[in-house]
């Protein structure tokens, strides 16, 4: 049983889905691009949505070589390893970053985010991460977040890989000017598939100069007015990420995202019961990565003899903290299972039960099998 922050367990259909090999040309391509993208405008809610083979580190690269000129001046908010990745790309692309950082496992409020905007009025562009995989922490307040930076003027860049699907996120609404994700995280489909999701707003802003042209999103628009991409695409991850959309919109959006909340928040009980350290407190823990110091050392090589696989910590977490990821598919039976082996590990009974919200419809729960 597969828990960490990705890649994720897939429904079988999303699996089977993604063994299609066909020409990239052909008119059922054509409808596989058609139809993913008007799913995915209306997941993310938003205008366009380029779809990019690769990994949610393109798409984030993708968002920001597309939307920030070189020299622009962009605030960033580093709380973790992905915000710290953010950074290097914003300095990658040329722009003059200024970067607000937090020790790890702390986060920023809406009113740091306003003072640096104050402090910085030549700045152009906001770019953050929504959610931080690293240090299982996120921003639980992205439309107060969005309202803060576009009350200024400014653009709002979102690194939203692991928190699209499993939070509330409204790009036309919030006017997020841009919203990067990938396949293989809250959208449960295989990995290979890069999202960026824009606004009116972002497509204004869209960069035509000095843009990698495998980075540059007003190509990739292009082809996708025509039902194409640019490039030749990872044809079966895109026909096995269309499944996995479809069964988004089947299960209903508002629904996953109520979902990953209850099962993080069940886990968060289960591991705090059984004396683990979290990262984070109540206004900003991840919904999709529960990250805590364990009581034992080797508890990673205790659950793989229970065939459930977690992830360390990473950078200068290694080997401090693990990580549950409960991302995509993760029901009341997954994390039962692993509440289950968690209190034969430490010899307790745990006191607790999934909360409804946290169970898979029927249909979906049929293909799922945490065996």
């Amino acid at each position: 049983m597969l828990l960490i922050p990705g890649p994720v367990e897939v429904p079988k259909s999303v699996k089977e889905a993604s063994t299609l090999v066909i020409n990239h040309r052909s008119d059922k391509f054509r409808e596989i691009v058609k139809n993913l993208e008007i799913l995915m405008n209306e997941h993310f809610s938003s205008k366009r949505v380029a779809l990019l083979t690769g990994s949610g580190t393109l798409a984030v690269e993708a968002m920001v070589y597309s939307l920030i000129k070189r020299g622009e001046k962009v605030i960033t908010f580093p709380y973790g390893e992905f915000g710290n990745r953010l950074l290097d790309s914003l300095r990658r692309r040329g722009a003059n970053v200024v970067s607000y950082e937090k020790p790890l496992g702390e986060a920023f409020t809406v009113d740091e985010i306003k003072e640096a905007i104050d402090n910085n009025k030549d700045a152009t562009t906001v770019a953050l991460v929504h959610n931080e995989t690293s240090t299982g922490i996120a921003f639980r307040n992205m439309e107060d977040i969005a309202h803060a930076v576009k009350s200024k003027g400014l653009k709002l860049l979102v690194d939203s890989v692991s928190g699209f699907a499993a939070y509330k996120l409204l790009v036309n609404e919030w006017k997020i000017d841009a919203v990067a994700t990938g396949s293989q995280k809250a959208l449960a489909s295989v990995p290979g598939l890069g999202f960026v999701a824009l606004s009116q707003d972002g497509i204004n802003e869209l960069v035509k100069e000095e843009v990698p042209a495998y980075l540059d999103i007003s190509l990739y628009l292009k082809f996708q007015d025509k039902f194409e991409t640019p490039f030749t695409p990872a044809v079966g991850v895109f026909n096995a990420t269309l499944r996995a959309a479809e069964l988004l919109k089947m299960e209903g959006i508002e629904n996953r995202w109520r979902r990953h909340e209850s099962c993080a928040r069940f886990i968060r009980s289960v591991a705090s019961y059984l004396g683990f350290s979290l990262f984070g407190n109540e206004s900003n823990f991840s919904n999709t990565v529960v990250a805590a110091a364990p009581p034992i050392k080797d508890l990673r090589a205790k659950l793989k003899e229970f065939k459930i696989e977690i992830s360390p910590g990473i950078g200068e977490l290694k080997e401090k903290i693990v990580r549950f990821g409960l991302l995509g598919v993760v029901d009341d039976r997954a994390v039962m299972k692993l509440a289950n082996a968690l209190g034969t590990i430490f010899n307790s009974e745990i006191p607790f039960t999934p909360p409804p919200e946290c169970k898979l419809p029927e249909f979906l729960a049929k293909e799922v099998n945490w065996d």
